[in-house]
This record gives structure tokens, C-alpha cells and sequence, in this order.
């Protein structure tokens, strides 16, 4: 049975819009405490009219169709806490809405987008559905702090009252829910230490003036071991607690100094710190760093006692971020090293509608456990709109106990890859532990057995041997059928598997099985909703973000642009579709009838179990 797919047209999604936007603004209440006579901006919310051409393409392009069709307003209400009565600010719905349009149309940075905005012509547009005049255009500087302002909760909100909307236009069900992270890079370079901490920027080194002063001093006092140019390095112990036990801490290079001809104009400075200032004025030289940072000086005259602060020189810009691996995109055989971030992403597959919607997301430093926030992103799912699914579908970096727990605790069915670690896959040690890497047991006899079913009440799976005896050729095996105990049976050798027993490895349905299969060639839309974010609007490309706060809030961002885009080439495909059908016939418009795609009976049972 096919879903018709006619409901979704552009004219019935804004008949269903009105009542939406009634329900949205009464639950977001919350009154802006801001009067507008303090506002450098006002958005109001207007319905224009939307042209679709035959080929697809929106007049005035995907902002257009956006803003006619939702309400932003409650915007306001989410963010009004965050604003006070007193002093100038724009209307947080035109900040939102204009870095909306920024990826929407796939603008490459903000200041490219701006200089549209500013164009008297171009701009036009933009400036309308905002709320913004031509006088009172933001800069970059009022996107950022606007962004610092919200952080991750109020854009998580932001995007969860959009996919709340969604959900009331009938495209989310969350019967089927895929997850899966990406790994995107911080604007920051790997230096080449994984466990660098806050300690590592204020390295102390005691009593370094007169270290250096009696290794200047030892040169000077014999010309021959003065070098222009050789280092003369300082090193201190690491002060990072993060190394592991059974990992030696090294030295780190804190310092590094030489010797070079004086300028007369302009003296070094540090032949006073270092108190070398008659000296090296006899030499003709001067005392330069060649590497190092000094972040603070601590001198102490009373007890003849200093104390230098350094950086250390593999410390990043980005203390955030971390390390984290992936297969290389251009060949898979090799593992990439990304040091940034990872966006843990859920997304709800309707194949009744041929839908993948993004409906959660949580960021991440690049090396945290990926398989920790499966269960954090379905609790942000269940509390924001109270929903579960009825099939969970994951990669092996999710084959975690807990995983299954949760999954099947709240009426889920766990599809998830099963990760072998460090068990003995061969073939000799399957046979000999019993079982083979899908849990599918051997008859005695030494032939696997076949799956015969699973018993949701028993929470078991049953395997029968179905008498292959009969068909082999094996000399052994006929040999072993004369005597076989369990020949007279029906079906041969039984065996059950629990999940209580094995609850990683049986699953309700049963691996290795047609219909797993099945069910886990659906986990790539995961997979197409991550290369979303990164290929088709580069959001999450080579992003220009430090630190995990402003990491979560670009990703919140991403699953945003993804959301409302695919909601609307849907609409216009649908939309497109009807009016070819209406050009075709004179039925009624009721009763057009727009096929969606056929679900496989099994996967349609298994969603609408109760």
C-alpha cells in the first residue's frame, strides 16, 4: 500500500500552516522584553506568494519560500531572557534568519553575503523578509556575538521547535531513526601532542635569568665558542596531566635563544632581563628568542628569585578540539586523522515519503566515545517531543551494552553493526566456540544451522539444521547423518539464542538474515545526511569556528539548513508533480492520487508493532 503523497502540496501545506502558527505562538509566550523603539531591526511575519517554476526553481530562491511559509516569531519568546530593556539590539529573528539565507544560498562566507545585503538591488530581498532596512545593516562582529549570546541550548531549542512544525505537517513519524557522526576540523593547527592541557600554556621555568646568564657568559668568555645564530635551548619538564601511567612525560622546549649583531638603534631587551647588557655592548651583540612565548613574568627582587611562563610550542589555538580518525574519503583503505569535532547526527528515515530528516544532533571533541551519545540524543528526542522509535540503526561504533539496553527498553528494535574487538574470527574458532560472527550456531554434525524464527515473548531466536544432511556431499556428513539423534526430528537439530544470553550479538532480527540486510542498508541515510551538511551547503566543510561551544552551535545550525531544505524540494516536487497531474486529467482535485514508495510488508510490520 502506497501513501499518497498529494497532502503535501504547496497549497495544502500552507492550509495547514495556519493552525500550526496559532499552536507555536502559544506555547512560545514568552514576552520580548525589549520596546521596539530600541530595536535597530523588526521582523514581522508575511505570507507572499511563492512561484514555482517547471523546472523547480523558486522565484526569489529557497529564503523566499522559507520565510513565506513559517513563522519565526517565536524566536522571540525562546531567546527573550537573554535580552535586557535598555540599549540598542537588533531583532533576534533578522540575525537568525539572515545567516538562515547565508547558507541557504550557499554564500561561501558572511562577508560575501553582507556585500549583497548592502547592494541596493540585490539586497532587496534579504532585507524584506528579515526586517531590515538599508541604514541598519549588521556586520560580521553582530553574528558572532549574537551566536555567543544564545550558545548550543537556545539554537538546539531553535531547531527542535522547527522539527516540532515539521512533525505537524505529518512528514516525521521517527518510526526508523539513524545515527551517525562526522568529523569536521577546527580552524586550528594539530601541533602533534594528544594530551595537552590548560597547564601547558603557563610552563614555569625557576631561576631561567641566571640559567641563561651563565650559558652566555661561558660563550663570551672564549671568542671561539661564539656562533651568530647558534641556539642556546631551554627545556622544562611537562606539566600535563593527562599522559597515561605507563607513558614517560617528555621534556619540552620552552626557550630558544641566540646570539647576533647588535643594532645600535635598537637594542635587544633582553640583555636587561638577563642582566648581560654591559657584556654583550662589549661583544656587539644582542640576545634574541628565536622560538618560544613568554605568557608571564614573575620577578622577585626581596628573595633574588624569578619565575618565566611559557607556552608550550605543540599547545593549539583550539584547546577544544581533538584528534579523531575516519577512512580517507579518496581512499578507504587508509584512515584519515581530523582534529576538530564530531557531530553526532539522528535522522528519521519516512520511507513511506522517501524522506531523511535530521531530528537531533550533539557535538563532540573529535576523540570522545561516539557510541556514548546514541542514548544522549534519543533522551533529547524523547523530551522534546516525547517521541521513541521503533528501530534504532547504527554502525559498530555504537555496539555498546547500554545501547541495546536503552534501545530496547523504550520498544526499539537495535540494528546495530556488530563490532568483533578482539575476538578470533576464523573459521576453526567460530567452530569451535559454536557459533559463527552472526550468532547463527553449528549442528552437531558440524554444518551451520539456519534461522527458524524469533520468539518476541521468549526473547530468543530459534536455529534448525532443516536436515542439510540430506543434500550434502560430504562423505563425513552422510557418514554422521546414519547415527544423527535429531534426524527423526522435522526439522534436525534445534538450538535457541537468547538475548539475555548473547544481548550484543541476537538481535530481534536476526543478523545475516535478507531482512537485516535490509534494515541496515537504511543506515546510509545518516551517512547522506552528514555529506548534506558538508558537500551540498559546506557548512561543516573547513568551518572558520574554535572551541566545542561555537563547534555545537555551527552544527545545530547544520542540521537546520538541512531540515528545511529538504522539506521544501519536497514540497515542490510534490507541488510539481500534482500540477502535471491536473494538466493531465479532469478528475477532482480530492481525489488526486501522487504514489509515494513501497515499504517492504516486514518493515511496515515492524513499525507499526504496538
Amino acid at each position: 500500500m502506497q501513501r499518497n503523497l498529494a497532502s503535501f502540496s504547496l497549497g495544502s501545506i500552507i492550509k495547514k500552516l495556519n493552525s500550526i502558527r496559532v499552536r507555536i505562538n502559544s506555547e512560545n509566550d514568552r514576552p520580548f522584553p525589549k520596546p521596539q523603539i530600541f530595536r535597530l531591526s523588526e521582523y514581522n511575519y508575511r505570507r507572499r506568494y511563492i512561484k514555482i517554476h517547471p523546472d523547480g526553481r523558486i522565484v526569489g530562491g529557497l529564503s523566499r519560500f522559507v520565510s513565506s511559509l513559517i513563522d519565526f516569531s517565536f524566536i522571540r519568546s525562546i531567546v527573550a531572557h537573554k535580552y535586557c530593556v535598555f540599549g540598542f539590539a537588533y531583532d533576534p529573528v533578522t540575525l537568525f534568519l539572515l545567516e538562515l539565507f547565508r547558507y541557504l544560498e550557499k554564500y561561501p562566507n558572511m562577508k560575501a553575503f553582507l556585500d549583497v545585503v548592502h547592494d541596493p538591488i540585490k539586497g532587496k530581498h534579504y532585507r524584506l523578509y528579515a526586517g531590515i532596512d538599508d541604514q541598519d545593516i549588521p556586520c560580521e562582529a553582530t553574528f558572532t556575538n549574537f551566536k555567543n549570546r544564545l550558545g548550543e541550548t537556545l539554537y538546539n531549542q531553535i531547531f527542535h521547535t522547527l522539527v516540532q512544525i515539521v512533525e505537524l505537517l505529518g512528514f516525521l513519524s521517527f518510526n526508523i531513526i539513524a545515527t551517525d557522526g562526522t568529523l569536521f576540523p577546527s580552524n586550528a593547527r594539530y601541533k602533534g601532542c594528544t594530551y595537552f592541557c590548560k597547564e601547558c600554556e603557563f610552563i614555569e621555568f625557576q631561576g631561567i635569568i641566571s640559567n641563561v646568564r651563565q650559558k652566555i657568559l661561558y660563550r663570551l668568555a672564549d671568542p671561539s665558542r661564539i656562533l651568530i645564530g647558534k641556539e642556546t635551548r631551554i627545556r622544562a619538564d611537562c606539566p600535563s596531566y593527562r599522559f597515561p601511567s605507563d607513558v614517560q612525560k617528555p621534556s619540552v622546549e620552552v626557550l630558544s635563544l641566540c646570539l647576533q649583531e647588535a643594532n645600535p638603534e635598537k637594542p635587544s631587551i633582553l640583555n636587561r632581563i638577563f642582566n648581560l647588557e654591559e657584556q654583550l655592548q662589549r661583544a656587539g651583540l644582542d640576545l634574541i628568542i628565536k622560538r618560544g612565548v613568554i605568557t608571564r613574568i614573575a620577578l622577585n627582587d626581596s628573595v633574588k628569585k624569578d619565575s618565566f611562563f611559557f607556552r608550550c610550542p605543540k599547545f593549539p589555538a583550539d584547546m577544544d578540539a581533538r584528534i579523531g580518525v575516519r577512512r580517507d574519503p579518496q581512499n578507504p583503505n587508509r584512515k584519515q586523522k581530523i582534529f576538530g569535532f564530531n557531530a553526532v547526527i539522528d535522522t528519521s528515515i519516512e520511507l513511506d515519503l522517501g524522506l531523511e530528516l535530521p531530528v537531533s544532533c550533539t557535538t563532540i571533541a573529535g576523540n570522545a566515545e561516539e557510541g556514548r551519545h546514541f542514548i544522549t540524543n534519543r533522551e533529547q528526542l524523547h523530551a522534546h517531543h516525547g517521541k521513541t522509535s521503533k528501530i534504532d540503526l547504527a554502525d559498530s561504533k555504537y555496539d555498546e551494552l547500554r545501547n541495546y539496553a536503552f534501545s530496547r527498553n523504550h520498544g526499539a528494535i537495535p540494528i546495530i553493526d556488530y563490532n568483533t574487538r578482539n575476538e578470533t574470527i576464523t573459521q576453526a574458532a567460530l567452530k569451535q566456540r559454536g557459533y559463527d560472527q552472526n550468532g547463527w550456531p553449528y549442528a552437531p554434525c558440524g554444518l551451520l544451522t539456519r534461522p527458524n524464527g524469533f520468539d518476541f515473548k521468549s526473547q530468543r531466536a530459534s536455529f534448525t539444521c532443516h536436515r542439510q544432511c540430506l543434500k550434502s556431499k560430504d562423505p563425513a556428513i552422510i557418514q554422521y547423518s546414519h547415527d544423527c539423534s535429531y534426524w527423526i526430528n522435522y526439522h534436525g537439530f534445534t538450538k535457541h539464542m537468547s538475548i539475555k544470553q548473547f544481548p550484543r550479538l541476537i538481535t530481534e532480527v536476526l543478523r545475516g538474515t535478507y531482512r537485516h540486510q535490509k534494515l541496515k542498508a537504511l543506515r546510509s541515510a545518516s551517512e547522506r545526511t552528514n555529506s548534506s551538511a558538508k558537500s551540498d551547503f559546506a557548512i561543516l566543510a573547513k568551518p572558520k569556528i574554535r572551541g566545542l561551544e561555537h563547534a555545537a552551535i555551527l552544527s545545530q545550525i547544520a542540521v537546520i539548513v538541512v531540515l528545511l531544505n529538504r522539506i521544501a524540494q519536497f514540497i515542490i516536487k510534490v507541488t510539481l508533480a500534482l500540477n502535471k497531474k491536473r494538466l493531465d486529467n479532469s478528475a477532482h482535485p480530492n481525489r488526486y492520487f501522487i504514489p509515494g514508495p513501497r515499504i517492504p510488508n516486514f518493515i511496515r510490520n515492524l513499525t507499526q508493532r504496538e
